[in-house]
């Protein structure tokens, strides 16, 4: 487990659902967004 890539996941996704709340994302956007983040991070919850 990298945790450096595990906090990084939680960072962007936290980030994204924050926008998305504002309004910046539509939900589409924001379930692709997520998409890409588990792509780049691979963190291990999201496997298990």
């Amino acid at each position: 487990m990298n945790v450096k890539s595990e906090i990084q996941y939680i960072l962007v996704t936290r980030t994204l659902e924050g926008m998305a709340q504002a309004g910046f994302l539509t939900a589409e956007e924001l379930n692709a967004a997520k998409r890409l983040a588990v792509e780049k991070y691979r963190p291990s919850a999201v496997w298990e």
